[in-house]
């Protein structure tokens, strides 16, 4: 998939194909990216590591957010995951400062591979826009996935709450690099999630924010005007503490709403993860 594709190549029975480039097609640059990362992943983890992807728009050539998934043997964790993937986000956008953003998940195979048969965020994410960087790629045993309510789900349930405490953030914080970054976080955070509730019924798939907001235009067509402004929040953010709140109260006022009737109609006990059928 070229960068100018905001739509995600599908099958002739309508599953997402992986959006990513192959590793020999990406370019230096990025590749030496994928190294660092896989290194530390590495030195971290040793022979607990099964495998490293690179996803987000890297993973693409498509821009300069990087997103890196690492999948354990087992899910029997160690104390301070999240403080090894926020340290090794720093470090690799230390050592690669033309990169945007960074970050780090780590997962074990049980995560990737639930036994219940429920779906996976990580083994649906890792399907569809990935690339390994080390280890043996797991895609092979991933089938082409479908886009079904329960993948909806995962961006939905719990999604009032989520903008929420951004929205309690953002009447917190007071420097102009917090304010722009947090406003750029509820942005991404309310467009994926209202796309979220329409993607089931379109049957497309695309991680692009302006084609997201084109698509929920469809169900909510009084909200085109937000939507707009939406995107370009998610690209930029805003340093201004009173235009970011100003946007949050306009989304406020019917997405949670919105978020809500999809949760009624198809997962009213509101559980964090449904079957896949």
């Amino acid at each position: 998939m070229t960068s100018a594709t905001t739509l995600w190549p599908q099958d002739p029975w309508g599953r997402v194909l992986n959006g990513a480039c192959d590793a020999s097609d990406l370019p230096a640059l990025i590749q030496d990216i994928a190294h660092t990362a896989a290194d530390l992943a590495f030195e971290r983890f040793g022979d607990r590591m099964h495998s490293v992807y690179l996803s987000g728009d890297l993973a693409r050539d498509a821009g300069g957010e990087a997103a890196f998934i690492i999948v354990l043997r087992n899910s029997e964790f160690s104390v301070g995951l999240d403080l090894f993937c926020a340290a090794a986000a720093l470090r690799v956008q230390k050592l690669h400062p033309e990169l945007h953003a960074c970050t780090f998940e780590t997962y074990g195979w049980d995560e990737v591979f639930p036994s219940d048969g429920r779906f996976s965020p990580a083994r649906f994410r890792i399907g569809v826009n990935s690339v390994a960087v080390a280890g043996r790629d797991l895609k092979r045993l991933i089938a082409p996935q479908k886009l079904t309510s329960a993948v909806s789900n995962a961006s939905i349930v719990g999604l009032s709450g989520r903008l929420r405490a951004l929205q309690h953030r953002l009447k917190a914080v007071a420097t102009e690099s917090r304010v722009r970054a947090s406003s750029k976080q509820f942005a991404q955070t309310s467009l994926k999630g209202a796309f979220a509730c329409v993607m089931s019924n379109e049957q497309v798939y695309t991680e692009d924010f302006a084609t997201m907001a084109r698509y929920i235009a469809l169900s909510v067509p009084e909200r085109k005007h937000t939507l707009a402004s939406l995107v370009g929040l998610a690209q930029q953010g805003t340093a201004s503490s009173l235009e970011a709140l100003a946007f949050v109260d306009e989304v406020m006022s019917w997405l949670p709403d919105f978020a809500d009737s999809w949760l009624d109609q198809n997962n009213p006990t509101r559980d964090q993860s449904i079957n896949l059928v």
